[in-house]
């Protein structure tokens, strides 16, 4: 999936009301971003518009690397005010703290205010993270550099896949810390040129764009035919 500086690659995936097309394309990809004996990685999943299917794209990557790699898988879901992960998850058992011996990648003030906490999917060996936090208590939350975290995490999980939300002060923060970024793009919506735009953002940011998922990919494929013609 790597790709030469805004050169992007499509990945393209059966649209996602297709489960099993979906799964198949999601499999082939986890297979390829963690492979049996490599170290483990952390990608990041943003999408072009706010309306990509980035939840969907990142919840199947996460249950399909479970499936490959036997898990565990992490799904760390920085939708901190909504928790959509974890909202539609089936979630199973109790909840466990996401305290790995390492300075964490966001800050609550005042300080213990909020917590981070993950649980089980019934139907997977994901675990889906939750913030937590009692309304009133927490003024502000802000998300910050954590190398240190993010190489805790690949030490304890084959694939872990971050889920942002477009436009979240959380990309600049934690993206250059990670293994890549996986551009989503719904090609019904979205425009070519606005991938190469956020590619080029990722980049300035010192992070890496390892391509791009594009959701009814022939209509993408026709649209970027037509605009180089």
């Amino acid at each position: 999936m790597s790709a030469p500086r805004h050169e992007l690659p499509a990945q393209p995936l059966a649209e996602t009301d297709g489960v099993n097309p979906f799964a198949t394309e999601l499999a082939d990809l986890a297979r390829r971003l963690a492979p049996p004996g490599a170290p483990g990685k952390v990608v990041m999943v943003l999408g072009i518009t706010a309306k990509a299917g980035t939840s969907s794209v990142a919840a199947g990557l996460a249950r399909a690397a479970a499936a490959e790699t036997g898990g565990p898988v992490w799904l760390v879901d920085l939708d901190f005010a909504n928790n959509p992960q974890a909202s539609r998850a089936r979630l199973n058992g109790s909840a466990y703290s996401t305290e790995i011996g390492a300075e964490p990648f966001w800050t609550a003030e005042p300080a213990g205010t909020g917590r981070l906490v993950l649980r089980k999917l019934e139907a997977a060996y994901v675990l889906v993270t939750r913030f937590q936090h009692k309304p009133g208590e927490m003024e502000r939350l802000v998300y910050k550099r954590a190398p240190g975290y993010w190489q805790q995490l690949r030490a304890m999980a084959p694939l872990s896949v971050v889920d942002v939300p477009h436009g979240s002060p959380a990309i600049s923060a934690v993206a250059p810390d990670l293994d890549g970024v996986i551009l989503v793009a719904n090609a019904r919506r979205d425009k070519r040129a606005d991938a190469e735009r956020l590619a080029a953002h990722i980049e300035k940011l010192g992070a890496k764009v390892l391509g791009v998922i594009v959701n009814r990919a022939h209509d993408w494929q026709g649209e970027a035919r037509g605009a180089a013609q």
